[in-house]
């Protein structure tokens, strides 16, 4: 499981990041290494890949869609898709239903949004699935700023009713619903694999990712690994799911359907499960590699089939850990 931007590419600015909506440009592609090298991992049957964007599924599909079996999921983990098969250029996408009348939130926000955004030179409105953003990146900083503390009382009192919460990032406040975060796709796809072929479990996890997003990915991985055999009665299930694209859907499509099964064949094997983040700093990754440069190289290695490393992070030392 991979972040997109700072990991699997360069960290791109933040303004840029922020101005692609407006500027009607996609974001950038992972290079060619990365590419080929995801293309032979989602190659191998054995292997799930996907990538764990915070971006719209528009924008995500055009970077990286087009790598067949890998799956995608978008607007932090609110919309996926399932690894595209081979020869295949048709991708179903799904989304994750969290209790929240989307239509009814979209239509207060951005009513307010466009009050502000008439009154505050240089800001636009950024929309993706069950995520609406007012940036002000652009604006006067202190205007800006003080515009964006403004929005947010406005945006509490009448969203009050709503199952909502706000973030506040540099540059732009979102509203997103309360229970969205990137952990809760990363824990559907883990249950999903480890049920198929009569529950055979999981045996290995790397999950990756540069940011304050990401670390929910992190725990999930723990969370995941903790409740494995565990009775499903007494674990949190993952949110149903509805359908995005157009036609239907096989009751058998991957992700649909959530087996309420966590016993696994495999529960006396061994499990590796690798959190990184990406940049040293405090985390909850057990290890970390220093950029999206160190994330290039180590898919390299594990597409060739070669022993990688990669730092684990300590206050007094570097330690190698190395898997096959």
């Amino acid at each position: 499981v991979l972040d997109f931007n700072g990991t699997i590419v360069l960290k791109q600015a933040v303004d840029s990041y922020l101005k692609r909506d407006s500027a009607g440009s996609t974001m950038d592609a992972p290079p060619t290494d990365v590419i080929n090298s995801l293309r032979v991992l989602c190659a191998d049957p054995k292997n799930t890949v996907f990538v764990v964007s915070g971006d719209n599924k528009e924008n995500v599909e055009q970077a990286i869609g087009h790598i067949p079996g890998l799956g995608l999921a978008a607007s932090n983990g609110s919309c996926f898709s399932p690894p595209l098969r081979e020869g295949s250029s048709y991708r179903t996408w799904l989304a994750l239903d969290l209790g929240v009348d989307w239509a009814s939130v979209e239509g207060v926000a951005l009513r307010i949004m466009a009050k502000f955004t008439a009154r505050t030179n240089g800001s636009f409105i950024k929309r993706a699935h069950s995520s609406i953003g007012w940036s002000y990146y652009s604006c006067d900083p202190e205007f800006g700023s003080l515009q964006a503390k403004y929005l947010v009382i406005e945006l509490e009192r009448e969203l009050a009713a709503f199952d909502v919460r706000f973030v506040n990032l540099k540059g732009i406040v979102e509203v997103i619903p309360r229970k969205l975060n990137k952990g809760i796709i990363v824990k559907k796809i883990l249950r999903d694999v480890a049920a198929r072929n009569n529950n055979a479990g999981v045996d290995f996890v790397l999950c990756m990712g540069d940011d304050i997003s990401d670390e929910k990915m992190f725990t999930s991985v723990f969370s995941f690994v903790s409740e494995m055999n565990e009775d499903y009665s007494n674990v949190v299930p993952s949110p149903p799911v509805i359908q995005l694209s157009q036609g239907t859907l096989l009751a058998s499509q991957p992700f649909l359907v959530e087996k309420p099964v966590l016993q696994c064949s495999n529960q006396n094997e061994q499990i590796y499960a690798f959190t990184v983040s990406v940049g040293k700093k405090e985390s909850h990754a057990s290890q970390y590699v220093d950029d999206a440069r160190d994330v290039a190289d180590l898919l390299v290695k594990l597409s060739s089939g070669k022993r990688a490393s990669f730092r684990r992070g300590t206050e007094d030392e570097m330690h190698l850990m190395q898997f096959s």
